[in-house]
């Protein structure tokens, strides 16, 4: 297999992988069946990305003696991907202006972006990647077909390019949104109208008062968001927008109140 058809098809697995195995976890960790992703489908280029640099940078800490290659794999690979987790953090603050996760309430944390236990256990991933799965998936990629390998390269490429572009346009959608909601929170403070008697408007359509009903108005056209929004919300609970803290939590707790199976709309 080419070195390039081998690398595509590597980042495929693992992006897979790892969204399998942080949707089971998270999961677990909320007590709901969580799909932790940050496109749509069941990947995160993140692990793909992962994957790829800890089968690359990681390969000259194996083949000693197991009592020197197992502490020299999982520490090498537990500081690999912590400055993975900690810059793709960084990244996504940066690009979107959002925090998508947060280890504040973890014990010895930096900065929310990564915490000591979630650095041990992906070590602990590096060791079973490096010494059973990575070996296995090289032998399972050999078997395929060589006709077929360029067609299924083409679908992969195809996939993540539409997937990468739908939630791209998502996430900015969402950001304008936040930002109207601020411009129209800022509004309800400017005009002394108590955002508490807006929201309920909104809600319950309680009020005649002109103010009131306009703000409702407007809040309900800006708090329908679409299924990939309402996913995203889903996927990262603890997500916070750097400049529409407010805004995107109302939008949160909104979403959560009106979530399939209560009517509130009388």
């Amino acid at each position: 297999m080419r070195p390039l058809e081998q690398l595509c098809f590597l980042f495929t697995i693992y992006s897979f992988l790892g969204w399998l195995c942080e949707s089971i976890f998270c999961s677990f960790l909320f007590k709901k069946l969580t799909n932790r992703g940050f496109l749509n489908g069941p990947f995160c280029p993140v692990y793909g990305v992962g994957g790829l640099l800890i089968t690359s940078l990681l390969h000259p800490f194996t083949g000693y003696p197991p009592p020197v290659e197992i502490p020299l794999v999982f520490v090498a690979g537990t500081i690999l991907t912590t400055m993975l987790e900690f810059i793709t953090g960084w990244l996504l603050e940066t690009m979107f202006h959002t925090t998508w996760w947060d280890y504040s309430n973890n014990r010895f944390n930096y900065k929310g972006r990564i915490c000591l236990l979630n650095s041990i256990l992906f070590g602990l991933l590096c060791l079973v990647t490096m010494l059973l799965l990575h070996p296995f998936l090289i032998r399972v990629l050999h078997m395929i077909p060589i006709f077929l390998r360029p067609w299924i390269l083409m679908a992969i490429i195809l996939y993540f390019l539409i997937d990468t572009l739908l939630t791209l346009h998502s996430i900015l959608t969402l950001n304008g949104k936040l930002q109207q909601l601020q411009q129209l929170l800022d509004e309800c403070k400017a005009t002394g109208t108590p955002l508490k008697a807006a929201h309920a408007a909104l809600s319950e359509y309680l009020t005649d008062n002109p103010t009131i009903q306009n703000f409702r108005e407007r809040f309900s056209k800006l708090e329908k968001i679409s299924p990939s929004q309402r996913r995203l919300l889903r996927a990262f609970p603890t997500m916070r927008s750097l400049r529409n803290a407010e805004p995107l939590q109302w939008l949160q707790q909104e979403w959560q109140r009106r979530r399939p199976g209560k009517n509130i709309h009388k």
